[in-house]
């Protein structure tokens, strides 16, 4: 019983988990200089309103739509991509995780590792060359296998159908030629090659929404928060 457990805490059910960073202090919680990296990965208003990228709010858009540019130090508010082509080495952080683990695939970079703060995260392994980023205090791989797991049974049957849950149906369904609700099958390792989502939390522990982006073929998908029901 442990690890579908295990599997339910990374990938958008960890209120139902408990908190296990009850003890750990929240970014609201602690004083902060302006000039700490911390403090400065925090948009304010006036980040929140600037143009140039998407926002993922009350069930995503198609980012292949809306996608827009921004340029390297913009800080996005949560829920939000865009892509920065101006960002290059050191630029994006540490590289933290890769899927699939070989050959070619996306790359996790996280600009402040040791932080359980918001902070920018990228993905670079994009058809067009460019980086995409985002805001989270957590940000990890998700495997098409691990999310029908989750979709298709309990307590993911549930909960409502959101951008991300229907463009992987559409991806699934060309790819697979599995019915809607239903698992990949016997290609899901192909599916895999090339498609994964992105689970991303607003703060680290104690919280009851998230974030899914949606990776395929070297674009990004499709974008959504969700809250538990």
């Amino acid at each position: 019983m442990k690890q579908p457990v295990a599997a339910l805490c990374a990938l958008g059910f960890l209120t139902a988990c408990g908190d296990p960073l009850a003890g750990v202090d929240r970014i609201s919680d602690v004083d902060l200089a302006e000039t700490d990296p911390v403090a400065n990965a925090v948009p304010d208003a006036q980040e929140i309103a600037r143009e140039g990228y998407f926002s993922g709010l009350f069930g995503g858009v198609d980012a292949r739509r809306a996608e827009g540019d921004v340029p390297p130090g913009t800080v996005l508010p949560y829920g939000t991509v865009a892509r920065v082509c101006g960002a290059r080495g050191a630029k994006l952080g540490k590289k933290v995780e890769k899927f699939p683990t070989r050959g070619r695939g996306y790359t996790l970079h996280d600009t402040f590792p040791n932080s359980t703060a918001p902070r920018t995260f990228y993905v670079t392994g994009f058809s067009d060359g460019c980086p995409r980023q985002f805001t989270a205090s957590l940000a990890l791989f998700g495997a098409p296998s691990m999310h029908e797991k989750l979709r298709y049974g309990r307590p993911g049957d549930a909960y409502p159908y959101s951008a991300t849950d229907s463009a992987y149906e559409d991806i699934k369904r060309d790819v697979c030629g599995a019915a809607k609700r239903k698992p990949c099958g016997s290609r899901i390792k192909r599916l895999e090659r090339n498609t994964v989502f992105i689970s991303t939390y607003e703060r680290f522990g104690g919280t009851s929404r998230w974030s899914d982006i949606l990776l395929h073929d070297g674009e990004v998908m499709a974008s959504a928060i969700k809250a538990q029901p």
